[in-house]
């Protein structure tokens, strides 16, 4: 059998098991296998497969047929242009979260530039501090560090295995990030037992309503962590606790910026509001035009 035959069959099965983007996961599933990329697939595409390749791909988009996210196949998933180790124990990264580095990275590029301490002179220059709560797989933070200078990331989740996830990807990208597993701001914590301050805090925090996570893909209310998904009742658990105390976690003037689901714009901002703590919020869009953050700032 030709690769072409092979991997066009393979689109056939996930199509017909369900699975979106039958096509690219098929190909996908080809360079996992063979550990080459799509012109490494165009060039062999004539050729015959091997039996014992035909059955490993075959294997494959069986699993994958069963609705186990590609990524969880794979091992990995590519964010902001860097590729992150994936597994069961955290949400897969997505798009959508590519707008809250975005944004975050723009906030962070904008700020005045911090006078620094003798200490921070005798290191080349001062650190803000950024705090990414509700890490996960440390995307997130891990790309603000690799986008921005002169910052020093932490990140928290109260998943250990979460957070050994982090440790490993930002060893394997070579940022310089603490992670610290515990409840939300609960492991910030300096040498001497005082609270720990940022400059900027984000989060992409569990915001899925509870009775709609039966709902959801296969892939994602199946095989992804549900403590990882599910915000409550109404979905804003997480924003009410983290609003409630971010304030005391912020420098003066420090930004606080969140994902969103696309209709939670308006409920988040009015938490925000209520609390008097923060300014007025703003709500952005991401590229297909949906609410996605919302960030504001420490009064």
């Amino acid at each position: 059998m030709k690769t072409r035959i092979m991997v066009k069959n393979g689109e056939y099965k996930l199509s017909s098991a369900g699975c979106m983007d039958a096509k690219i996961d098929a190909e996908e599933l080809y360079c996992y296998l063979m550990s080459t990329d799509r012109v490494g697939l165009f060039l062999r595409a004539e050729e015959e497969v091997e039996p014992a390749i035909e059955k490993k791909y075959n294997e494959l988009i069986t699993t994958r047929a069963s609705r186990v996210p590609l990524q969880h196949i794979t091992r990995q998933q590519e964010f902001m242009g860097y590729k992150f180790k994936v597994t069961e124990d955290v949400l897969v990264p997505r798009q959508d979260t590519e707008t809250l580095v975005t944004e975050a990275a723009r906030v962070i590029q904008q700020m005045p530039q911090k006078k620094p301490t003798f200490l921070e002179k005798l290191r080349g220059g001062a650190e803000r501090p950024v705090l990414d709560l509700c890490c996960g797989s440390g995307v997130i933070g891990i790309s603000l560090a690799k986008i921005c200078s002169d910052i020093k990331v932490y990140g928290t989740d109260n998943s250990e295995k979460a957070v050994a996830l982090a440790a490993e990807n930002a060893k394997e990208l070579r940022a310089e990030v603490t992670f610290l597993c515990g409840d939300l701001f609960e492991p910030l914590k300096d040498k001497s037992g005082k609270d720990l301050t940022f400059d900027m805090i984000v989060s992409n925090p569990p915001y899925i309503r509870t009775n709609m996570i039966a709902m959801l893909q296969a892939e994602v209310k199946d095989h992804e962590p549900r403590e990882a998904l599910d915000g409550g009742r109404d979905g804003l658990d997480y924003y009410r606790r983290i609003v409630d105390k971010a304030a005391g976690y912020l420098n003066p003037g420090g930004w606080l910026l969140f994902e969103i689901g696309h209709d939670q714009g308006e409920e988040l901002r009015k938490l925000l509001r209520d609390s008097g703590k923060y300014t007025p919020a703003e709500v952005i869009k991401d590229l297909p035009g949906r609410d996605r953050v919302v960030k504001c700032q420490k009064k």
